[in-house]
C-alpha cells in the first residue's frame, strides 16, 4: 500500500466544525477542483452558505447537519456519511466546545454526559469508529483529531464533573481524552498504514472559543491551519502514527497519554459511558 499522501486532486476530506473557526479555514484552504469535501455544522443555513461559497472555488461539496452533542445524531451522522461515501482519505476531528467565560457553569448534552467531554471525546470516538470501513478503503487515509496542549489529568472517580466543576478543567480533559484515544486508535489502525495524528494548532487562535474566554487571541487560524494540513501532506513515513504535535513540531503530549495502562482505564470508561452502565 503506498506510504505517500493520496494525489491532492481527487481527495474526500471530512471537516466537522467546518462552519466557523479552524474548521472553516481548512475547508476554504482545500476547496480546489477535483477535492471532495464532506462539511459538517450544527446549523443548516451556515452549512448552506459555506457551500455555496465552496462550490465557486471548484470542489465538490456535501454538507451534513448534525448536533454532536446527541450520540444519536452523531451515530446518524457517521452511518449516512458512511453510506454515501464509501471511501474517506483524510477525517479532521475539528468540532469542540471551549472552556467558556470564567465562573461559568456545568454544562449536560442531550445524553446527560457533561457537554464539553461529550462533543470534544466521545463524539469523535464513536464517530471515527463508524467511519473506519470508509478510512480503509483510501490508499493514505489520514485521522487528524484537534487537540490542544492544555491536557490535565481524568478524575476516573467523577470522570463526569459532577461533584467539582470547571471550565478548563474540563477542556483540558477532554483534549486528554482526544489525544489517548489517538494514540490507541493509531495502534490499532498500524496493519492498515491509516495515520491517526493529534494536534495543538497554535496557542489562542483568533476564533469564537478563544474569545469566549474573554482571553485575547495570541495566534491566527491560518497558523493553526497550517500545522493540520501539513499533518494531511505529509508521507506516512514523515509524520508517521500515534503522534501529538503542538503546532508544526511533534512534541509530548501529558504522561498518562503515554500510559498504556492510564490509556486502558480510559477506554474501558468510555464504554461504560457510552453503553449507559
Amino acid at each position: 500500500m503506498p506510504s505517500g499522501p493520496l494525489r491532492e486532486n481527487g481527495r474526500v476530506v471530512l471537516i466537522t466544525g467546518a462552519t466557523a473557526g479552524l474548521g472553516r479555514h481548512i475547508a476554504g484552504r482545500l476547496a480546489t477542483p477535483g477535492t471532495t469535501l464532506l462539511l459538517h455544522g450544527r446549523d443548516p443555513a451556515a452549512l448552506h452558505d459555506l457551500g455555496a461559497i465552496l462550490k465557486d472555488k471548484g470542489a465538490t461539496v456535501h454538507t451534513y447537519r448534525a448536533d454532536l452533542a446527541s450520540l444519536d445524531e452523531v451515530r446518524d451522522l457517521g452511518r449516512s456519511v458512511r453510506d454515501r461515501h464509501h471511501r474517506i482519505d483524510v477525517l479532521i476531528n475539528n468540532a469542540g466546545v471551549g472552556p467558556g467565560a470564567e465562573g461559568a457553569g456545568r454544562e449536560s448534552s442531550k445524553d446527560g454526559h457533561e457537554l464539553r467531554f461529550a462533543v470534544g471525546y466521545l463524539a469523535p470516538y464513536v464517530f471515527t469508529r463508524l467511519l473506519l470501513p470508509a478510512l480503509r478503503c483510501s490508499a493514505a487515509a489520514r485521522v487528524i483529531n484537534v487537540g490542544s496542549a492544555a491536557q490535565s489529568e481524568i478524575d476516573h472517580d467523577d470522570p463526569e464533573m459532577t461533584a467539582s466543576y470547571h471550565g478548563w478543567v474540563a477542556y483540558s480533559r477532554t483534549k486528554l481524552a482526544l489525544a489517548s484515544f489517538s494514540r490507541d486508535l493509531a495502534d490499532e489502525l498500524k496493519p492498515y498504514r491509516i495515520a491517526v495524528n493529534c494536534v495543538h494548532p497554535a496557542d489562542l487562535m483568533d476564533t469564537a472559543l478563544v474569545r469566549d474566554t474573554g482571553l485575547a487571541p495570541q495566534s491566527t487560524v491560518a497558523q493553526g491551519g497550517d500545522a493540520v494540513l501539513a499533518l494531511m501532506s505529509q508521507p506516512f513515513t514523515e509524520a508517521g502514527t500515534g503522534g501529538y504535535y503542538n503546532g508544526l513540531e511533534r512534541a509530548e503530549p501529558h504522561e498518562d497519554v503515554q500510559d498504556a495502562v492510564k490509556r486502558r482505564r480510559l477506554r474501558e470508561m468510555t464504554e461504560r459511558l457510552l453503553s449507559g452502565r
